[in-house]
């Protein structure tokens, strides 16, 4: 019976050094995969040189200030739309006197300035001293709306409309200079469509 005992602790601690001894493999093979992986390199500009001459990109060109304004323009779009809507809803409340409808638009004129600042500065830097004069103004009419929109001053309100139709025309004459800079399309009225 002790000689059955220690054959199968010997099979046991054979099982267990075959299960230990598969495991280090299995890392040490992961490890390596992992390394290979990430150790890879791009293709080099030796390859390149094999390829016909014809398969080639030519080099890129720098872009131009104008292509570089047309860009920011694209991804700015949404946000100066965004923004003379939200700023229009609180000029309207507060010229009503409309305290609730003035206090909801406060915080969503807020985040669209706040969308428009992502995209500041411009390629222009005169359209970023617009665009800055414009988030300034706006936020001074912010602020009044609400301070007139918690104590339900009509004053408050009235200075942030009155703030507030500043930051709309300084953002209208941003809106001018990118239309002044980019080329006679951007001046179709379909630029401005969402």
């Amino acid at each position: 019976m002790a000689a059955s005992a220690r054959h199968r602790s010997s099979r046991e601690e054979l099982a267990a050094i075959g299960w230990a001894a598969l495991l280090a493999v299995v890392v040490v093979l992961s490890n390596w995969a992992h390394h290979s992986v990430s150790t890879a390199r791009p293709p080099s500009s030796h390859s390149a040189a094999a390829q016909p001459a014809g398969s080639m990109s030519p080099p890129l060109a720098p872009l131009t200030v104008g292509m570089q304004l047309q860009a920011w323009f694209t991804e700015a779009k949404p946000s100066i739309i965004a923004l003379f809507g939200a700023a229009d809803n609180l000029v309207t409340a507060a010229r009503y006197g409309n305290v609730a409808a003035a206090g909801s638009a406060c915080p969503i004129l807020a985040s669209a300035v706040g969308n428009l600042q992502h995209h500041v500065p411009s390629p222009d830097p005169t359209l970023n001293t617009t665009l800055r004069q414009a988030i300034t103004s706006y936020r001074e009419g912010i602020g009044h709306c609400v301070t007139g929109a918690q104590n339900r001053d009509p004053v408050e309100l009235t200075e942030a409309r009155v703030s507030t139709s500043r930051g709309s025309a300084e953002l209208q004459a941003a809106v001018g200079i990118i239309e002044d800079d980019l080329s006679w399309d951007a001046r179709d009225s379909r630029v401005w469509t969402a």
